[in-house]
């Protein structure tokens, strides 16, 4: 009777602990927004900050973030609108209120947002209405993200919406992969292994699978036999032999060596001393694919130094998409404030964790914000 008398105390403090968490949370979210709604009420701050305070914390809080947006369409903000719209269209928090997103997508598009034609482009895409996708990502272009030209190239590739068009799925995946989206690096990346809209590019597919699987895409991880980061936890027993099955081509893969693929050889090694030139020549992208091999220790030897020496100048210019600034920043915090590579600067590593918060960072976003949970 006593053990099981300690282990319900325990399970109890674990649950206290666990709502106290959520109070603090709370209590937080309410502080923040009460402050904004004040400074806003007075004058203070643009409907355009109120935006932007919530977006800051749309990762961690989307009902924070909802708040925040809200108070600021309620007074005809266009870009409040339209992130509203986002937020209730594509976000699982909020998958009641889809209709209502798509309501304010539509309101913003008319108010002349072209990014809302990119998300409601996106969001037929996702439903398989392929005519009205294309005539919102015609009124959205050029676009501001890469999910849509990685969409476009998509419709092309398998003639959905538009004719097949080969030239204009390499160029819409090249496109896709410059804005900085992962899925749009791996597909582009893949597209260069094949003769689907031009010659067969092994040094430059290696580059964008690279970079691809850096910022997060596991495709383009697993075709450069290195592990995976987002394994999700499989909820049935499909999903459980499904994940097996993969595990296994995964586990034969890195069985295999790499230096025996054409990939490696004819991509890689031919590709490296290219990529160094284009980066002493002030090319970001050359310098985020060596500066992040050189952090990860990825196919050059691990290298804090000259991870810091290709960082440090994508972070002063600023230019490259926020998915991989939020990376490069997050890299450099750690490397000052551990020393890898350079001297301990405390100084330096707040700078850049708060930098790396401002891109999107949720790790540096809990660091700077204090969260715990």
């Amino acid at each position: 009777m006593k053990k099981i008398a300690t282990l319900l105390s325990l399970l109890f403090i674990a649950v206290s602990a666990s709502a106290a968490g959520h109070n603090d949370d709370q209590h937080k979210s309410d502080a923040i927004y009460e402050s904004v709604r004040q400074q806003y009420t007075h004058g203070r701050i643009s409907a355009d900050s109120v935006a932007g305070v919530g977006l800051y914390h749309k990762a961690w809080s989307p009902a924070l973030a909802e708040r925040c947006l809200k108070l600021a369409a309620a007074d005809g903000n266009l870009r409040s609108t339209m992130e509203l719209g986002v937020l209730y269209a594509f976000s699982p928090e909020f998958s009641s209120r889809q209709a209502e997103g798509l309501k304010l997508l539509e309101a913003a598009a008319k108010g002349g947002s072209k990014e809302a034609n990119e998300y409601l482009g996106l969001y037929y895409f996702n439903h398989g209405d392929y005519t009205r996708a294309k005539s919102c990502f015609d009124a959205g272009a050029p676009f501001k993200n890469g999910f849509a030209y990685a969409a476009l190239g998509s419709m092309y590739m398998d003639g959905n919406g538009v004719a097949k068009n080969s030239a204009k799925v390499r160029e819409s995946y090249h496109l896709a992969a410059l804005k900085g989206y992962p899925r749009g690096e791996a597909l582009y990346g893949f597209n260069l292994r094949t003769k689907t809209g031009g010659a067969i590019d092994y040094p430059d597919s290696f580059f964008w699978l690279y970079i691809g699987g850096d910022l997060g895409d596991d495709a383009a991880r697993t075709t450069l036999y290195l592990p995976r980061l987002n394994h999700n936890t499989p909820t049935t027993e499909t999903e459980k032999k499904a994940l097996t099955a993969l595990q296994f081509i995964e586990m034969a893969q890195r069985g295999k060596s790499i230096k025996n693929d054409p990939l490696y050889k004819d991509g890689f090694l031919k590709g490296l001393k290219a990529q160094e030139q284009a980066a002493e020549q002030g090319d970001d992208w050359a310098r985020y694919y060596l500066g992040s091999m050189n952090y990860n220790g990825d196919f050059l030897n691990q290298n804090y130094a000259q991870a810091l020496r290709y960082y440090e100048p994508i972070a002063r210019n600023g230019k490259l998409p926020r998915t991989a600034l939020a990376v490069v920043n997050e890299r450099l915090a750690e490397m000052y404030r551990d020393g890898k590579g350079t001297k301990a600067d405390a100084s330096k590593a707040d700078h850049y964790m708060h930098r790396a918060a401002q891109y999107g960072s949720l790790t540096a976003y809990k660091s700077v914000e204090k969260i715990t949970r």
